[in-house]
């Protein structure tokens, strides 16, 4: 069986800013020789009073959202491959918008070399036609420009020195991403490539100092307007620190970056950069997170250099019974669009309540609302669902 390799870089190229609270499933199936499959499907009822995110007399419609989910592992002792795929198909019962379908597909494998050394690489695919779907990708970038469509893919591998239980460890990564958007009249297309390093040094129990260096390339494609050239070169450098225990999972770590960009008559970008997360478990049943970041994200429109972002969240996962759970979020987003007079504030808060009718079957439902106000009052807008589904997995 391969050896679960230290993950920090995981947690701090996707932290958990994410809501959504998976469901207990079921044991996957074991077709032989390795091999295990994991189906699941999810389907929600949703009342939605603002589908187009009008900020006055929004237009409000039934949505039945199906979303069939598929992985596969195939474990050979040294290698480990894996393959998922989701599926998010909605359709709005009462209201003349069209249907859409999203898809998500990622591959990896996972080689343990010796006891020092490892080898980790994988691909992403994703086809978003629908505005901020969390059926299938909630990220920050989502949150912010909800109207977008686009493909995207991803590839990256990553190399890891050090044995599992040893002082130290260094993961270098190497990838690049390719974003292309549906309506390429209003977004750009782009291109970026990137690398990073990360050095972790245990200082003895379950604390460990951490060191990351990340440069990214950011290039963009022309279009049919006119607009600046926005290419630049990314580079950021953070110190932190780690903590895990039974009850405390804890990760610190803060920095600079800087943009330059390639045109001379866009000012270059230098400012803080740091991301905190601490998730807490008083008792086996109850779960507090709280999460923040600062970053800068690419600017979709064009209308600005870029976005300088700030975003936090504080969750509570609580099992009332064997069979009973709730979980509540609250999130705030606070964006600047550099070179660009607007500034938008996000907040968006749920809570779900769910109950386990089987070990492979949740019903559950709940109520998220998403509150928008921008400096151009054409983008502030407020939207809010209802919702009654289930999970069901083999």
């Amino acid at each position: 069986m391969l050896k679960k390799p230290f993950s920090t870089a995981a947690k701090l190229s996707c932290v958990a800013f994410s809501a959504l609270w998976l469901p207990a499933v079921a044991e996957p199936i074991k077709l032989g020789s390795g091999f295990l499959l994991s189906p699941a499907i999810s389907m929600d009822t949703r009342y939605d009073d603002n589908i187009t995110n009008a900020p006055e007399d929004g237009i409000d419609s039934f949505l039945l959202l199906t979303n069939p989910r598929i992985g596969l592992e195939y474990d050979r002792g040294t290698i480990l491959y894996s393959l998922q795929y989701s599926l998010s198909y909605g359709d709005y019962l009462d209201s003349e918008r069209d249907s859409f379908t999203d898809h998500s597909v990622t591959a990896s494998a996972d080689w343990e070399i010796s006891n020092r050394h490892s080898l980790s690489a994988g691909a992403a695919y994703l086809n978003i036609n629908q505005e901020f779907n969390d059926q299938v990708t909630e990220d920050l970038d989502s949150l912010i420009f909800e109207r977008d469509r686009y493909h995207q893919s991803d590839l990256f591998i990553t190399y890891g020195y050090g044995a599992e239980g040893a002082r130290g460890h260094l993961e270098l990564t190497l990838g690049a991403t390719d974003r292309n958007y549906v309506d390429e009249i209003v977004a750009r297309d782009r291109r970026t490539p990137y690398g990073s390093a990360l050095l972790s040094l245990n200082l003895g129990g379950k604390t460990a100092l951490l060191t990351r260096l990340e440069g990214r390339n950011i290039r963009y494609e022309d279009n049919l307007l006119t607009i600046p050239d926005r290419d630049n070169d990314e580079a950021t450098l953070m110190l932190g620190i780690e903590r895990n225990t039974e009850q405390l999972t804890a990760l610190l770590m803060g920095g600079m970056v800087r943009k330059q960009f390639l045109n001379d008559g866009t000012p270059d970008y230098q400012r803080p950069r740091w991301i905190a997360s601490f998730a807490w478990s008083p008792l086996e049943t109850s779960r507090l997170t709280l999460t923040a970041e600062r970053r800068p994200i690419d600017s979709a429109a064009g209308i600005a250099n870029f976005v300088d972002a700030t975003s936090g969240l504080v969750e509570w996962q609580h099992s009332w019974s064997e069979k009973i759970s709730s979980n509540a979020f609250f999130r705030y987003t606070d964006a600047e669009y550099a070179g660009a007079e607007l500034t938008e504030n996000i907040r968006r808060w749920g809570m779900t309540l769910r109950y386990q009718f089987r070990p492979w079957l949740d019903f559950r439902t709940g109520v998220s609302a998403l509150a928008k106000n921008a400096s151009d009052e054409i983008l502030s807008y407020e939207r809010n669902q209802v919702f009654l589904g289930f999970d069901a997995s083999y």
